[in-house]
Protein backbone atom coordinates (compact mmCIF):
# COMPACT_ATOMS: atom_id res chain seq x y z
CA UNK A 1 0.00 0.00 0.00
CA UNK A 2 0.78 3.38 -0.60
CA UNK A 3 1.82 6.40 1.64
CA UNK A 4 -0.15 9.39 1.32
CA UNK A 5 2.76 11.26 0.03
CA UNK A 6 3.66 9.34 -2.47
CA UNK A 7 0.35 9.02 -4.11
CA UNK A 8 0.46 12.59 -3.94
CA UNK A 9 4.11 12.51 -5.65
CA UNK A 10 2.89 10.32 -8.29
CA UNK A 11 -0.53 12.78 -8.99
CA UNK A 12 2.33 15.56 -9.48
CA UNK A 13 3.87 14.48 -11.45
CA UNK A 14 1.33 13.43 -13.81
CA UNK A 15 -0.36 16.95 -13.09
CA UNK A 16 -3.06 15.51 -11.70
CA UNK A 17 -4.94 16.03 -8.32
CA UNK A 18 -4.91 12.89 -5.65
CA UNK A 19 -8.60 12.59 -5.84
CA UNK A 20 -8.20 12.50 -9.55
CA UNK A 21 -5.79 9.93 -9.69
CA UNK A 22 -7.23 7.90 -7.09
CA UNK A 23 -10.55 8.00 -8.95
CA UNK A 24 -8.39 7.23 -12.07
CA UNK A 25 -7.11 3.90 -10.77
CA UNK A 26 -10.47 2.58 -9.04
CA UNK A 27 -12.52 2.88 -12.83
CA UNK A 28 -10.83 0.66 -15.03
CA UNK A 29 -11.97 0.46 -18.95
CA UNK A 30 -11.90 4.12 -19.99
CA UNK A 31 -8.85 3.60 -22.49
CA UNK A 32 -10.84 1.09 -24.50
CA UNK A 33 -13.65 3.58 -24.94
CA UNK A 34 -11.44 6.87 -25.97
CA UNK A 35 -9.52 4.68 -28.29
CA UNK A 36 -13.18 3.94 -30.08
CA UNK A 37 -14.34 7.16 -29.41
CA UNK A 38 -11.14 8.45 -31.19
CA UNK A 39 -11.49 5.98 -34.14
CA UNK A 40 -15.03 7.45 -34.67
CA UNK A 41 -13.58 11.04 -35.21
CA UNK A 42 -10.69 9.87 -37.76
CA UNK A 43 -7.85 10.06 -35.01
CA UNK A 44 -5.23 7.92 -34.30
CA UNK A 45 -4.20 7.61 -30.56
CA UNK A 46 -0.42 7.60 -31.65
CA UNK A 47 -0.60 10.51 -34.32
CA UNK A 48 -2.16 12.32 -31.22
CA UNK A 49 0.55 11.68 -29.16
CA UNK A 50 3.33 13.02 -31.51
CA UNK A 51 0.94 16.48 -32.61
CA UNK A 52 -1.08 17.15 -29.45
CA UNK A 53 0.15 15.45 -26.49
CA UNK A 54 -1.40 17.33 -23.99
CA UNK A 55 -4.62 17.51 -25.36
CA UNK A 56 -4.60 13.74 -25.61
CA UNK A 57 -3.22 13.31 -21.73
CA UNK A 58 -6.28 15.84 -21.24
CA UNK A 59 -8.52 13.62 -23.30
CA UNK A 60 -7.35 10.36 -21.41
CA UNK A 61 -8.16 12.10 -17.90
CA UNK A 62 -11.45 13.67 -18.72
CA UNK A 63 -12.77 10.39 -20.31
CA UNK A 64 -11.23 8.31 -17.21
CA UNK A 65 -13.24 10.87 -14.78
CA UNK A 66 -16.51 10.65 -17.08
CA UNK A 67 -19.46 9.16 -15.23
CA UNK A 68 -21.15 8.53 -17.98
CA UNK A 69 -18.83 5.55 -19.27
CA UNK A 70 -21.94 2.63 -19.38
CA UNK A 71 -23.74 4.88 -21.38
CA UNK A 72 -20.55 5.67 -23.81
CA UNK A 73 -19.53 1.70 -23.51
CA UNK A 74 -23.38 0.70 -24.48
CA UNK A 75 -23.05 3.47 -27.96
CA UNK A 76 -19.75 2.27 -28.66
CA UNK A 77 -20.63 -1.45 -28.62
CA UNK A 78 -23.53 -0.96 -30.77
CA UNK A 79 -21.28 0.81 -32.76
CA UNK A 80 -23.30 3.96 -32.60
CA UNK A 81 -21.91 7.02 -34.45
CA UNK A 82 -23.96 9.66 -33.70
CA UNK A 83 -22.33 12.89 -32.11
CA UNK A 84 -22.93 11.86 -28.14
CA UNK A 85 -22.72 15.31 -27.49
CA UNK A 86 -25.69 15.56 -25.02
CA UNK A 87 -22.84 13.40 -22.29
CA UNK A 88 -19.62 13.23 -23.64
CA UNK A 89 -17.27 15.70 -22.33
CA UNK A 90 -14.42 15.39 -24.90
CA UNK A 91 -17.02 15.61 -27.90
CA UNK A 92 -16.16 19.48 -28.32
CA UNK A 93 -12.55 18.50 -28.60
CA UNK A 94 -12.57 15.67 -30.43
CA UNK A 95 -14.66 17.51 -33.10
CA UNK A 96 -12.24 19.77 -33.11
CA UNK A 97 -9.45 17.49 -33.79
CA UNK A 98 -11.46 15.50 -36.40
CA UNK A 99 -12.01 19.02 -38.28
CA UNK A 100 -8.22 19.32 -37.64
CA UNK A 101 -7.16 16.26 -39.29
CA UNK A 102 -10.28 16.32 -42.02
CA UNK A 103 -8.21 19.46 -42.95
CA UNK A 104 -4.84 18.36 -43.38
CA UNK A 105 -5.80 15.25 -45.51
CA UNK A 106 -8.17 17.17 -47.43
CA UNK A 107 -5.30 19.52 -48.58
CA UNK A 108 -2.57 16.71 -48.74
CA UNK A 109 -5.14 14.89 -50.99
CA UNK A 110 -5.12 17.81 -53.62
CA UNK A 111 -1.78 18.45 -53.30
CA UNK A 112 -1.00 14.82 -54.38
CA UNK A 113 -3.89 15.61 -57.25
CA UNK A 114 -2.39 18.68 -58.72
CA UNK A 115 1.31 17.03 -58.69
CA UNK A 116 -0.08 14.11 -60.90
CA UNK A 117 -1.95 16.61 -63.49
CA UNK A 118 1.25 18.50 -63.67
CA UNK A 119 3.57 15.45 -64.71
CA UNK A 120 0.71 14.41 -66.95
CA UNK A 121 0.75 17.56 -68.50
CA UNK A 122 4.11 17.97 -68.96
CA UNK A 123 4.15 14.12 -70.15
CA UNK A 124 1.52 14.49 -72.65
CA UNK A 125 2.57 17.99 -74.52
CA UNK A 126 6.53 17.11 -75.00
CA UNK A 127 8.49 14.32 -74.97
CA UNK A 128 10.96 17.09 -73.99
CA UNK A 129 9.45 19.13 -71.09
CA UNK A 130 9.77 22.58 -71.65
CA UNK A 131 9.15 25.55 -68.98
CA UNK A 132 6.10 26.90 -69.09
CA UNK A 133 5.40 30.96 -69.63
CA UNK A 134 2.65 32.69 -68.41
Amino acid sequence: MMTAQEVDEIARELSLSAADLRSLASEPGFPELLQKRLEHAGLSEEALAVSHPDVLRDLQRVCGLCRDKPRCAADLARERRASPARYCPNEFTLTALGREAGANRGASAVDADQSYNAASVVSLTSSQPKKATT
